[in-house]
């Protein structure tokens, strides 16, 4: 008997052949099926009502029927478009789609309202920590009389005492002064709104001119000012009732901050970052050519090896 026909009646061989004819026939079936799903668009009850609620929300009213058709149509153009690309990489090394990523990974992240709730403990521990961040500033109300150094003859602080001088004898204010684009009067307003107006250096000195009576002249950018303070308000410290919402608002976006940097570092753990050697740039020479081929592990990984 030849070698052929003994193979042909030995059991093995016929276990070995029916086991490729079905594994064939099964991938082969396995394969069409895959394609047939991989090729399907199915929109969902939920799509179409987010869509239909998109619109609404813009035009503030429900889509008509032909308006909802023209949506789908839409949805559906993107979702073939997206595939499509998706098959030919157009999604990898684009970096506007890392950075979607990177967001919607960020926006995974987020802590849940039980690592965001505060007691009143753990705001006044930050108030008492970031004091400088809500103290009100003082505040003042004045007028002012304004002498333009230009039109004083070359002597504007002997023009500013005689003004000075009238105004304490109960002169009319509107009656003194040069025009100016400044304000004659200020409201009640904190000291930082004076600076930007006036100046650094005259708002500080209006800090400590006595209320109500004319007082000057006062320098700034501008020339000079001869003031009479309406009204004072001493800066203070508030207490947590009188900022509770801006405290609670800064802590919760601080936790934040700090449950995402917690879980970006549990991410970072994971991975291995293999940089090139990086020297100063010497001058006439590109950065380019100071990068070494050799690759050296990060700082960061380091850090955590020796950890």
């Amino acid at each position: 008997m030849s070698v052929l026909g003994r193979l042909i009646r030995e059991p093995l061989v016929h276990f070995v052949f029916v086991g490729a004819v079905v594994f064939a026939a099964y991938a082969f079936f396995a394969d069409g099926e895959e394609a047939a799903i991989r090729d399907r668009i199915v929109v969902t009850e939920g799509r179409v009502l987010q869509l239909a609620q998109v619109f609404a929300k813009t035009w503030q009213r429900p889509p008509t029927p032909q308006e909802l058709r023209g949506l789908l149509d839409a949805y559906i153009k993107e979702e073939v478009y997206y595939r499509e690309a998706v098959k030919l990489g157009l999604d990898r090394d684009d970096t506007l789609i890392r950075r979607r990523m990177q967001q919607k990974m960020e926006f995974l992240s987020e802590p849940g309202e039980e690592v965001l709730a505060a007691d009143d403990v753990a705001l006044q521990a930050y108030l008492d920590d970031h004091k400088d961040s809500y103290r009100v500033e003082p505040k003042l109300a004045f007028e002012q009389v304004f002498i333009n150094p230009k039109l004083s003859g070359g002597d504007a602080d002997a023009r500013a005492k005689e003004v000075l001088q009238a105004l304490k004898e109960g002169g009319d204010p509107d009656k003194f002064g040069d025009p100016t684009l400044l304000p004659r009067s200020l409201p009640l307003s904190p000291l930082w709104a004076v600076e930007r107006d006036f100046g650094e250096v005259f708002a500080k000195k209006m800090s400590r001119v006595p209320v109500d009576q004319w007082t000057g002249p006062i320098a700034s950018p501008f020339g000079l000012h001869l003031v009479r303070v309406a009204k004072r308000e001493e800066g203070y410290d508030p207490k947590l009732d009188e900022v509770r919402d801006a405290v609670r608002r800064d802590w919760r976006n601080l936790k934040r901050q700090e449950y995402q940097a917690d879980a970006y570092d549990k991410l970072r753990r994971k991975y291995e970052v293999v940089l090139p050697e990086l020297n100063a740039p010497q001058q006439g020479k590109s950065p380019q050519s100071e990068i070494s081929a050799q690759p050296e592990k990060s700082s960061r990984l380091e850090k955590d090896d020796a950890e």
